[in-house]
């Protein structure tokens, strides 16, 4: 796999990412936020906070008297998040680049939200559980992320596009193919989670079919983890688009169905 930081690889896809928020981003950061019942003057830390889809919904949340932290590894990401909680008057929150499973801030936390990201740590067990934590005793994580055979038909043909360019990756599971593969149903991550010493562990199913175009299958592409598959040399870079676009059309429906937990530290 690329050893290519995955920061840099979100920064340069950013604004295709954004592109994405309507769709995917956004009314996940919403639910995240919903399960999550934030009230009035709590602390939040957003975990790998993207563009801000749970950030501004979780500071409107808590209010003037709460705050938010939003800590991503992404420049370009959260440039994005500044200028939207900028448009929006939004006060109460602070965004920092850092690898949150190694940051830790000035507060304890009420609630950490982690919205379609924990997949992405180099370790994902002790890395949230160092997002846990940082919650205050009976303080609230909420994570999101996809049901097994999400993001299909785009993952396979991605993955096939890019071999063509890359043979050195072909047997490979990228690790966040691996991380994904243990926490993929209801009951695997209701476990996966206990075992973080999380208790009232709770998974919400969240069905979604999306219809996507060739420019948004693309998009998706290069504004998401997938991006770290492509090759670097810009003409092979345009051989895997016109190979991945060829094998999913013009026009596609995609699997976006995907789960919500929510557990708490034990008080």
């Amino acid at each position: 796999m690329s050893a290519r930081d995955p920061g840099l690889a979100f920064t340069d896809g950013a604004l295709q990412f954004e592109a994405w928020s309507d769709k995917l981003w956004d009314p996940m950061g919403r639910d995240v936020v919903a399960a999550a019942v934030l009230k009035p003057g709590e602390k939040v830390l957003d975990a790998c906070c993207g563009t801000g889809a749970a950030t501004i919904p979780a500071a409107l949340a808590v209010g003037p008297a709460g705050t938010v932290d939003g800590v991503d590894l992404s420049t370009g990401l959260l440039r994005i998040a500044a200028a939207n909680l900028g448009r929006r008057g939004i006060l109460n929150t602070t965004l920092t680049e850092a690898d949150v499973t190694e940051w830790r801030g000035h507060r304890t936390f009420d609630a950490v939200l982690c919205s379609y990201s924990m997949f992405f740590f180099a370790d994902m067990e002790t890395g949230v559980e160092h997002l846990a934590s940082m919650l205050r005793p009976g303080g609230r994580l909420v994570v999101s992320t996809w049901v097994s055979g999400a993001l299909e038909p785009f993952a396979g043909r991605i993955l096939e596009a890019a071999i063509k360019e890359r043979p050195r990756l072909a047997g490979v599971v990228p690790l966040p193919n691996q991380n994904m593969a243990k926490i993929a149903s209801v009951e695997s991550l209701s476990a996966w989670l206990g075992a973080r010493g999380l208790a009232d562990v709770s998974v919400s199913t969240h069905p979604l079919t999306l219809t996507v175009d060739d420019a948004m299958a693309w998009n998706l592409v290069m504004g998401s983890g997938w991006r770290t598959l492509l090759p670097r040399d810009p003409e092979a870079i345009s051989r895997v688009r016109r190979d991945f676009i060829h094998s999913v059309g013009p026009q596609v429906e995609m699997n976006s169905d995907a789960m919500i937990a929510i557990g708490s530290v034990p008080a």
